[in-house]
């Protein structure tokens, strides 16, 4: 099978990549000029030079494919724009240039649990629910969808929205590990906070049935690991996987707000991408981010194989063979 990865230098699409190679897959990369390309040394794929502003290029890159995948996406960026242009312009661009074939490609876009927000304590988001994103980003990829779903009467497109996503060449929560492998275990207010999480192989487990399953169409799919945990379990476990003993170190909603405030500025000051903003520690703040994958059970029989604890392990694992911790 001949596919396109978008965004197959970054987390997810370098995984992605590795996967459709080893499966035999025949795999063309968009990638910029300036795109770092370090975790696609000694791969066999074919580059196509481009990207998602530039219509000539996805034109190109799009020809004879059967199935793009669509990982490309802006996760932080100092001005909001920046993530609408490429979350949502990008993946219409994208989208267009597939339409424009006589016989489109199928689409499988990596969105987010972002786009769909959090749930409320009593029960867990569904794909069926009515979206309600709390940051620039989840409305940025939730765009994205919709501009697929303008399209659907053309185009052939799966949405997969995981969970947050964690793994080898992760950078997000990174941070959290490092903090851990510090001796201390960030807990934010009193109150505990329930998230999914999903290891980055279930994510390419999941995108690889959805780029062979032929039977779904305009669909979405949440994506992410069974166990629910709160972040005082998430603490525990990649102790465990660090070996190493922690404190808890609450972190009151004012210094969280503080924090992210001062990292504002100096991203202002510097011209750098805060790590940390207002936006995201109200992301953060939220109490529940809870999702159900018995859609995706069912229909594109995605069964997660990687729970936490294990994932920790093989994260950590890795993060040391790299010199990151």
């Amino acid at each position: 099978m001949k596919v396109l990865v978008t965004g197959a230098n970054g987390f997810i699409g370098s995984h992605l990549v590795e996967a459709l190679l080893s499966r035999g897959d025949d795999v063309r990369c968009l990638l910029r000029p300036t795109s770092d390309r370090r975790w696609l040394e000694g791969l066999d794929y074919e580059e196509a030079p481009g990207a998602l502003d530039d219509d000539g290029s996805l034109a190109r890159a799009v020809a004879g494919v059967d199935v793009v995948y669509h990982c490309a996406g802006a996760t932080k960026a100092r001005k909001a724009e920046s993530l609408y242009r490429v979350n949502a312009e990008g993946t219409a661009n994208l989208a267009d240039a597939c339409s424009a074939r006589g016989t489109p490609p199928s689409l499988v876009y990596v969105s987010s649990q972002a786009a769909a927000g959090p749930c409320g304590p009593d029960g867990v988001r569904r794909e069926a629910d009515e979206c309600a994103p709390v940051s620039h980003y989840g409305r940025s990829k939730l765009e994205g969808e919709r501009a697929l779903r303008k399209r659907e009467a053309e185009l052939p497109f799966v949405i997969i929205r995981p969970s947050a996503v964690y793994g080898p060449r992760d950078t997000e929560m990174f941070l959290f590990f490092k903090f851990i492998n510090k001796g201390v275990a960030p807990a934010l207010g009193w109150d505990d906070r329930y998230l999914s999480l999903c290891y980055v192989g279930d994510v390419v487990d999941a995108l690889l049935l959805a780029g062979r399953n032929k039977r779904v169409r305009s669909e979405v799919y949440f994506v992410a690991h069974d166990e629910v945990w709160d972040w005082r379990g998430v603490a525990r476990a990649a102790a465990a996987a660090l070996g190493v003993k922690t404190r808890t170190v609450r972190v009151p909603k004012v210094v969280l707000f503080g924090a992210a405030t001062i990292a504002e500025l100096a991203s202002t000051l510097s011209g750098k991408v805060a790590t940390l903003n207002r936006e995201r520690a109200r992301v953060m703040w939220e109490e529940f981010w809870v999702c159900d994958i018995s859609k995706a059970r069912k229909e594109l029989g995605f069964i997660p194989r990687v729970g936490f604890a294990e994932g920790a392990k093989l994260t950590t694992a890795w993060y040391r063979e790299k010199g990151w911790l």
